[in-house]
């Protein structure tokens, strides 16, 4: 009898079952073998689709191919749980959390990782586990017969456990034997080792499958020769910098940090900062790092994580550029990625010709990528599994976190648990970047951070101070008209003045007392789609550069990587890393000697919905104080390393019990995943028959890295009125994919607050078309002045996906 895979559509060529078993182990071998684990993936590859050796499946592919008008239900056959329950019934004992991780892997891998255990005090992987199968004995004869003997397999068992005693023993080592400590840490490596495996089985099990379709092979990228000439172009190019540019103190120490990074790239894997401020060259110099401690120690990518879409262009294109990598760059973001289809909603042929495009998606397998920190952390916690697929290739690379305070507070404790697996197990090196470190080494479950790249810090700030911070707080607060003047006042002094305050609604009435001024003045909020925004920061730079008068009045989005300089900078009270943010739109490039940042407090302003902002600024003002009282404080530097650290320590403080992630079930995710669960286990019956308890789909039901409670409402500005035309036209959408990607454009998100006032009013309708919806606003509800009329103050994300 002929056991069989996948049958191709194209020439109805047969791929036998052993075949791809075989294939798949081989990928998930290569792929293991990054962090030292290839037979704990291998084990996975080979026992993945043993249930494939079934009358059933046989069966099932047959009808498939011999009736495509009326084929069976698409995963009515279950062949993922014989591997796993073979392995379960046969090694468990002996080797408890590697045969879980694994077997979950294989239980697991067309859907999500199963719970341990969940709130129910029940276990759905022991429930998988115990599911009668009436074949089993069947297929595991025929699994021996055509892949490997018994003998083979224990002995492949008993390597795959080995590799685990090396990685207990270099956790046992690094805790100094502490076997509490041991304890807790093997605990939280095991579930990022069965995400590791999760994710190089789906890359591996799809590749496998692709090439098959596709009747293709694909080599490995050699990182090494692509490094080498990438580290020869960027030497070129500084080379040129450094012969063009006028020398003065700033170039010079550009060119000192940048030869600091390039000397500290042979330091050891590890987590490192690099804190060279504004305008100081933090792109190349990083680049320069990465390049030749890739070389140095081996690494495979270059991954750069950024919070905002915007620098992320900006960035890639500027890097992409330098080092001729056209084919070798990938950018993976909301403005480049295809919207995914739902293919629930597919029947059989269309899903075959869709999964090939599926299967097709980049699994991050690129020499240097740039990416999201929302992209980064859904590849970790996100219930998608074309987010976990891409895990495996965040191991033996260098990340590169720009502006890393952006990571969301209730993120920081998943966010400082991943970085410590991909440091002590991943082998990766991770850099963080940013002029305001988060002092994440100092909340309670920290990181390790191994140095600074930067020697003599506090110099080479100082030398790059290019503003004035003024402390204007007052009793009382600011009014609106009290601060229209003020800013007409400095207008008599300069040309230019950005005012950023702390919600919309007091950004919009400042603007109103310029409604009728002849002065240009902009008016940036979240209420405007990104389009809008686009094309009002375009005219402000036209008007920046011919040294025209105008004012900018905004929320904080406009310290999301947009790149301006403004001769003034008046900003609402809020944390430090905000106010350097907004110091940073000031006499950017150094025009003149030094200009003038006022921090202010604004009265009418109502914080209740924004309790970060609320915080941020009462811990900033409590420094505020204490370097009035004493100037020899911090250096009398209120955005100083000393400063910052004492800022992030007690704001993390304030917010401890949001760190971990809660969620509406009374757990948090960190809990769930990395703690002990105890919650979860007092109801549960059968503790003793499993070693691991994380809720892996608990946990990522409830993950989102941006609140889903918003709605995205597309709104009729610019290109956006020819959209809903077509939305509401006869013919309908001819390509969705196309026209979810430029819908994106002209989108303005909002709470439910907010939507459903405006669906009351009539001014919002849903709209539904081709198993999608969409929220659209008529003409009178969106202004060019103003954006979408929303009245709601709660902090929608900044990040961008």
């Amino acid at each position: 009898m002929e056991f069989v895979a996948h049958i191709r559509q194209s020439d109805l060529e047969k791929q036998l079952l052993s075949e791809h078993l075989k294939n798949v182990q081989q990928i998930a071998e290569r792929i293991g073998k990054k962090i030292g684990i290839p037979h704990i993936t291998g084990l996975a590859g080979m026992f993945h689709d043993m249930g494939k050796y079934s009358d059933e499946f046989l069966e099932y592919l047959e009808e498939a191919v011999n009736n495509p008008e009326n084929p069976p239900k698409r995963g009515s056959i279950d062949h993922s749980t014989a591997g796993g329950k073979y392995l379960m019934e046969n090694f468990h004992t002996k080797y408890n959390f590697l045969i879980e991780c694994v077997a979950n892997v294989i239980f697991s891998h067309h859907g999500q990782l199963k719970d341990m255990v969940n709130a129910d005090g029940e276990s759905p992987f022991l429930k998988r586990k115990n599911k009668e199968d009436l074949e089993y004995e069947k297929v595991k004869q025929r699994f021996f017969q055509e892949m490997y003997s018994e003998d083979y397999i224990k002995q492949y068992v008993n390597e795959a456990a080995k590799e685990i005693s090396i990685m207990a023993d270099k956790i046992l080592k690094k805790t100094g034997n502490n076997q509490m400590l041991f304890k807790k840490i093997i605990r939280k490596y095991i579930t990022y080792l069965t995400l590791f495996t999760f994710s190089a089985l789906l890359d591996a099990d799809r590749t496998d499958s692709r090439q098959f379709d596709e009747n293709t092979v694909e080599e490995p990228f050699e990182s090494e020769k692509i490094f080498n000439r990438f580290a020869e172009k960027l030497e070129e190019h500084l080379k040129t910098l450094e012969k063009k540019s006028i020398q003065n103190e700033i170039t010079l120490l550009r060119q000192q940090m940048s030869n600091m990074c390039y000397e500290k790239s042979k330091l050891p894997t590890g987590i490192y900062t690099l804190s060279i401020p504004t305008g100081g060259g933090k792109t190349l110099a990083s680049l320069r790092f990465a390049l030749n401690h890739a070389l140095k120690h081996s690494k495979e990518r270059i991954i750069y994580v950024v919070p905002f879409t915007t620098i992320i262009e900006q960035n890639a294109e500027e890097v992409r550029n330098i080092l001729d990598a056209k084919d070798y760059l990938l950018e993976h973001h909301s403005n480049v990625i295809e919207n995914e289809i739902d293919d629930e909603h597919l029947n059989f042929e269309n899903y075959q010709n869709y999964k090939k495009i599926k299967l097709a998606k980049d699994n991050w397998d690129a020499p240097i990528i740039f990416t999201t920190m929302v992209q980064f952390l859904n590849t970790f916690y996100s219930r998608k599994s074309r987010n976990i697929r891409r895990l495996h290739n965040l191991t033996n690379s260098i990340i590169i976190f720009d502006e890393v305070q952006s990571v969301p507070v209730n993120c920081v404790t998943l966010f400082n648990e991943a970085l410590n697996f991909l440091k002590d197990i991943g082998n990766s090196t991770v850099l963080l970047c940013t002029a305001t470190q988060p002092a994440l080494q100092y909340v309670e479950k920290n990181i390790t951070v191994d140095g600074e790249l930067i020697d003599d810090l506090s110099r080479i700030v100082k030398a790059f101070k290019r503003t004035n911070l003024i402390n204007m707080i007052k009793d009382g607060g600011w009014t609106t008209e009290e601060l229209a003047q003020f800013v007409n006042e400095q207008l008599n002094e300069c040309n230019s003045v950005l005012v950023i305050l702390n919600t919309k609604s007091v950004v919009k009435k400042l603007y109103d007392e310029f409604s009728n001024s002849e002065i240009k003045t902009v008016h940036l909020s979240t209420s405007m789609c990104p389009k809008h925004r686009k094309q009002k920061i375009y005219e402000m730079r036209k008007c920046l550069k011919n040294k025209e008068k105008i004012v900018c009045i905004s929320t904080q989005l406009i310290e999301a990587g947009v790149d301006v300089s403004f001769e003034c900078v008046i900003r609402s009270l809020a944390g430090l890393d905000s106010i350097a943010q907004a110091a940073g739109r000031c006499n950017r490039h150094g025009e003149v000697a030094s200009r003038d940042v006022y921090i202010i407090n604004h009265k009418e302003e109502v914080l209740n919905n924004l309790p970060t902002i609320k915080k941020g600024g009462y811990e900033s003002k409590k420094i505020l104080r204490d370097i009035e009282m004493d100037p020899t404080l911090f250096d009398g530097e209120l955005l100083s390393e000393n400063a910052m650290t004492l800022y992030f320590r007690n704001f993390y403080q304030e917010f401890k019990p949001y760190l971990d992630y809660p969620t509406p079930v009374g757990k948090n995710i960190y809990e769930m995943l990395l703690g002990n669960n105890s919650e979860f286990l007092d109801e549960f019956k059968e503790e003793q028959a499993i070693w691991m308890h994380a809720s892996f789909e608990t946990a990522s039901k409830y993950f989102e890295v941006i609140d889903s409670k918003t709605h995205s409402v597309l709104v009729p500005y610019d290109k956006g009125k020819a959209l809903i035309s077509e939305l509401y036209s006869a013919g309908g959408i001819e390509n969705v994919t196309t026209f979810l990607k430029e819908v994106q454009q002209y989108i303005v998100n909002v709470f439910d607050h907010d939507l459903n006032r405006l669906i009351k009013n009539g001014v919002v309708e849903k709209i539904e078309f081709k198993n999608y919806s969409l929220f659209v606003a008529k003409e009178s509800a969106y202004d060019d002045q103003y954006g979408l009329s929303v009245e709601g103050e709660a902090g929608l994300s900044l990040l961008e996906y």
